[in-house]
């Protein structure tokens, strides 16, 4: 191990190490900023996977993840808006304390909490190696089958209210994963004659759809600024009592040490991820520190400090079934992952054995990159506020550039942006109608894994698989797991309710003008108690479809297609898709049911309206709402197309300019500036470095002639 430890160290202070680092860091900071901007970033990430060595990708990775939820901080505090779900505790103190104008003590208590929470999170995960090395060691396909099943079925019973439809949609992205040739067999599945689909979907055109497309539909419909006060006042408010921050977190040195060590222990349950270790810490804190019933939620310092200590110890623990096992614990630690594997790296004893080097390259990483950040923050907090001011008509051009050049890296087709625009609406849809996306993307990544160790399992051992002691034993740590997060997920809605009477009535208004809730996995209550008076009439109304029924019917429908076309394949590559068929068929199933016997009389079987997504502003008229949503949606297909049509180094730079210069309302000639930076990007680093061989555009005959 030692020899291990130098290797990392090697790779981390090499020139483009040191690179990787401070630009990961960097990129996590402003990401975690900029409401909204976490995923999106994370997503782009997966892009780079490709192109770079792993010595070198991981501190980038590592860095990023680090320091997210170190720069949501900033919204939370200043605007009451969370950067992230992570956020939504510090909220709770760290906005009055604003409002009181003491956020530079708020920001400096949080940042440095944040970094001593980090650096225990990535001594826990380096303490943990020697341990969990001799159990990894025992594991044999079984257990890795199902580990990988767990992390899917883990994150879709603990999604908000809807685990029918959690782990439908886990079941649906297996489904998706065997498309293509069947490299255990050499079976063409679900093809239907199209070239692309041959190698599979591949998995960073599908995350950019699912998740990071959304989240700009959604900033670029709302169509304003995420900040509405004056932006000297809040720059005011920031460069004061910074040193009183760093002392409170000080005298509160146990406080910090508690929320850190809970926030590990939480952190290591696969599915719970960081915004409920944050609800707990700080009800926590609130039942256990003198005074905290009375003052916590008015502006106490200590209030935001138990949060943010395990803000960032979170990142520690959730790397341990993320490398480990291959569970990841949050849809980040999910994307993660498939940065891993893209790679080539697969978690598991690979990481524990020659992989060592890589292993202690993420753990180091993770303790520099939190106490780079810390220093980051504290020394550009202004700089960073403003960020917040910044359009959605200025960012989602610029990001939703740089995402459609990442897809297009994938298999370097124009089938990578088509699977783009596929997924797009999938997940906009899904983000709409309450449908999870964690289940689905962690499907994507694992699937082929999954795969792999079922044919294997299923071949070496057969039925006996099951009464492996591993295999028992992973099955009842799951189940403990997930009982015990939805008892969380409970407790935590119910102490976020409570704290909202000791702030002005409510939590502040997030970017929706609604209260920010509990954390965004409580489940719902129901509005009345379900199967009481099913008259025919009611049957008949309840079983109307609706947009979320004719979602489930299409998912039905690829179950029920998946499960036919397996009728003429060979047994070695039908058995995982029609197993996964038939799980989703069940589940689906159930839904149809439970719409029938447990909805309350007055749902007319409708899902949410179209508009009624996360962060979409509550002073839009439905009607407008539409037309920015065909507006949104209409661009990023006229982007598509006119790739298609004109190519990369046309279509590109006019549409950063168009969209910047028309929507964005900026002045043409600082407009046009972006656009060169793009079309130098394409062509000095795509063309001259990496040697991109970019799709041939329709027109090009003719714009020659």
């Amino acid at each position: 191990m030692l020899e291990a430890s130098f290797e990392a160290i090697q790779h981390i202070i090499s020139p483009w190490g040191m690179v990787a680092l401070i630009s990961g860091t960097m990129i996590g900071m402003l990401s975690g900023a900029m409401p909204g901007g976490t995923l999106p970033t994370l997503v782009v990430l997966l892009g780079f996977a490709y192109t770079m060595d792993p010595a070198t990708a991981l501190p980038l990775a590592t860095g990023m993840i680090a320091t997210v939820n170190t720069g949501d901080t900033l919204p939370a505090v200043l605007l009451g808006i969370p950067g992230s779900a992570t956020g939504q505790a510090t909220i709770l103190d760290g906005y009055p304390m604003s409002r009181q104008g003491r956020a530079g003590e708020a920001l400096s208590a949080a940042y440095f909490t944040s970094m001593l929470g980090g650096v225990f999170g990535a001594l826990f995960l380096l303490v943990t190696i020697p341990v969990v090395r001799p159990l990894v060691l025992t594991f044999g396909s079984p257990e890795f089958f199902i580990l990988g099943m767990v992390a899917i079925s883990v994150v879709g019973v603990i999604s908000s209210g809807a685990f029918l439809k959690g782990l439908a949609s886990g079941a649906v992205g297996l489904l998706i994963t065997a498309i293509g040739f069947d490299v255990i067999n050499g079976t063409s599945r679900a093809v239907f004659g199209i070239d692309y689909l041959w190698d599979g979907i591949p998995l960073v055109p599908a995350v950019i759809g699912l998740f990071a497309v959304p989240e700009l539909l959604d900033l670029s419909i709302s169509g304003k600024p995420i900040a509405r006060g004056d932006l000297n006042e809040l720059l005011d408010k920031v460069n004061k009592g910074r040193r009183l921050g760093v002392q409170a977190v000080l005298r509160n040195f146990p406080l910090m040490l508690r929320s850190s060590g809970l926030g590990i222990l939480v952190g290591i349950l696969p599915g719970i991820g960081g915004s409920l270790a944050n609800w707990l810490t700080y009800a926590n804190a609130r039942q256990t520190v003198r005074g905290g019933a009375q003052t916590f939620g008015t502006g106490d310092i200590r209030g935001v400090i138990a949060p943010e200590s395990a803000n960032n110890s979170v990142d520690g623990a959730t790397l341990v079934p993320t490398l480990w096992f291959g569970v990841p614990g949050s849809v980040g630690m999910a994307i993660f992952l498939g940065f891993m594997i893209i790679m080539g790296l697969q978690p598991g004893p690979r990481m524990l054995g020659e992989d060592l080097d890589l292993t202690l390259t993420i753990v180091f990483s993770l303790a520099l990159a939190n106490v780079f950040g810390t220093g980051v923050a504290l020394a550009f907090s202004p700089t960073l506020a403003r960020i917040a001011f910044v359009r959605p008509g200025i960012l989602v051009p610029l990001v939703l550039a740089v995402m459609m050049i990442t897809a297009f890296q994938a298999s370097v087709s124009m089938g990578d942006l088509l699977a783009v625009l596929a997924f797009a609406a999938m997940g906009f849809f899904m983000k709409t109608h309450g449908w999870p996306r964690p289940p689905i993307i962690i499907a994507l990544v694992l699937g082929s894994t999954i795969e792999r160790f079922y044919f294997l399992a299923t071949k070496t051992y057969g039925l006996s698989m099951l009464w492996r002691p591993g295999f028992l034993g992973i099955i009842i740590v799951a189940v403990i797991t997930a009982l015990y997060t939805v008892w969380i997920q409970r407790s935590v809605a119910a102490e976020a309710r409570k704290q909202q009477s000791y702030t002005d009535g409510s939590v502040p208004s997030g970017s929706s003008g609604t209260p920010v809730p509990g954390p965004d996995e409580a489940p719902p209550t129901p509005a009345t108690a379900p199967g009481r008076n099913l008259s025919a009439s009611l049957v008949m109304r309840r079983l109307r479809p609706g947009p979320d029924g004719l979602f489930a019917l299409l998912l039905l429908g690829v179950c029920i297609y998946f499960l036919i076309a397996s009728l003429e394949w060979v047994l070695e590559s039908a058995l995982f898709p029609r197993t996964a068929g038939i799980a989703g068929l069940t589940l689906l199933s159930l839904y149809f049911l439970n719409r029938v016997f447990r909805r309350g009389e007055d749902d007319d079987g409708e899902g949410p309206q179209l508009m009624d997504i996360g962060r979409m502003r509550s002073d839009l008229t439905p009607s407008v709402m539409r037309r920015r949503f065909a507006q949104s949606t209409g661009t990023l297909v006229a982007l598509v197309g006119s790739i298609w049509l004109f190519g990369f180094h046309v279509s590109i730079p006019v549409y950063v300019f168009l969209y910047l210069w028309l929507v964005g309302k900026v002045r043409p000639w600082i407009a046009v500036l972006p656009a060169i930076m793009f079309e130098a990007l394409l062509i000095g680093f795509y063309d001259r470095l990496l040697h991109t061989n970019w799709h041939t555009p329709i027109l090009l005959p003719f714009l020659g002639s």
